[in-house]
């Protein structure tokens, strides 16, 4: 992709190719749950703050057995964020930058045979602002997604396992990058005023809609919308829905292994002590992984034995391999993971820094 506004000219005759191929029989309709899923998605994430929450949104959840958990890792092992001491959140600021660098998604033993059943996995992490940089600007989003085929991995039938190069898949090249700028350093900077914003994170197994492909790929190159890795910050909430849209007519959904309605970030005490979500999540800087809920019972007898090292998780008693090999040990626990890595900083340090040169 060259600059912004073409990548999206190209977005929006996407989007036309893909409503008449359509209507034309080429690619079913939305499917009717994907499209409530991502209405509400969007609706939740550009719902402005001073409008009460309609309440929970596991209904409108693809799964609500697989919604989102984070979890922090620290030296100590593994906690929810509901176990971070609201003195340990930054008290020297009111508006953040978060850095968020996405690590590792790697999937259970059934998750990875979901997968690779579809030939096909996205992963995608959004952050959006509840609060507008300035009153004269509309909130943003920062949004990256990589996509992972399962063309390249082998079944064993003698260990009864899939075998390949991947999974695991590395997710350094899951950035939040800016078209108009694509040698600035990669810092995937999340700007949140007033310390809250919201977070997304989405992982489904896919099938490539290869009719739609097909008439597609005689009329326009759209090489970048199907690329292992693209992000882009900030963007637009509602041009968000149109590209998530056009990846719905691209991709059919086959598995969720999971989801989450944009969730409540707290970055600040006094985000937290403002009027917040009763399951806002608090953030602090070091490693987390989000799991899906219905596999968090797994972790539970070893949370005190687990580190996330490099954005691996491992165990503690693994020891002399690089982190990467000690995620292969058989004392972890079978769980789906995605992993990153969060800073906090006041707002003022990186304006102040980036004046520098920094």
């Amino acid at each position: 992709m060259s600059t912004r506004r073409s990548f999206f000219e190209e977005v929006a005759l996407l989007s036309a190719l893909a409503a008449l191929a359509r209507k034309e029989g080429y690619a079913q309709a939305n499917d009717e749950r994907e499209s409530k899923f991502w209405d509400a998605y969007f609706a939740e994430a550009s719902r402005d703050e001073t409008r009460v929450s309609r309440g929970s949104t596991d209904g409108d959840l693809f799964d609500p057995a697989k919604k989102v958990q984070l979890i922090h890792g620290t030296k100590d092992g593994l906690r929810y964020p509901s176990g971070i001491d609201d003195g340990e959140l930054r008290n020297d600021t009111t508006d953040v930058v978060v850095t968020a660098n996405p690590g590792h998604f790697r999937p259970s033993p059934d998750d990875h045979k979901a997968i690779s059943r579809s030939k096909g996995c996205q992963v995608k992490l959004e952050w959006f602002q509840k609060r507008p940089i300035m009153n004269l600007l509309a909130p943003m989003a920062w949004s990256g997604m990589a996509a992972w085929s399962a063309e390249k991995t082998t079944y064993d039938p003698k260990l009864k396992k899939y075998n390949g190069p991947t999974p695991p898949v590395g997710l350094k090249d899951l950035d939040f990058r800016d078209p108009n700028d694509p040698d600035a350093p990669l810092r995937n900077e999340i700007i949140l005023m007033g310390g809250s914003g919201r977070m997304g994170v989405n992982v489904r197994a896919v099938r490539v809609n290869q009719r739609l492909r097909t008439v597609l790929d005689r009329t326009v190159r759209y090489s970048s919308i199907i690329s292992p890795f693209f992000g882009f910050a900030p963007l637009a909430i509602p041009a968000l829905k149109v590209l998530t849209d056009l990846l719905g007519a691209v991709f059919t959904h086959e598995a969720v292994i999971m989801n989450s309605m944009p969730f409540q970030i707290l970055a600040t005490q006094e985000a937290k002590k403002g009027p917040h979500a009763t399951d806002g999540v608090k953030i602090v800087d070091g490693d987390f992984i989000a799991v899906p809920t219905d596999q968090t019972e797994r972790l539970k007898s070893d949370l005190g034995k687990l580190r996330i090292n490099q954005g691996w998780l491992v165990h503690q008693d693994d020891k002399g391999l690089p982190p990467e090999e000690l995620a292969k040990s058989p004392r972890l626990p079978e769980v789906t993971y995605v992993s990153m890595k969060l800073t906090v900083e006041p707002l003022t340090d990186v304006i102040k820094r980036k004046s520098q040169g920094g």
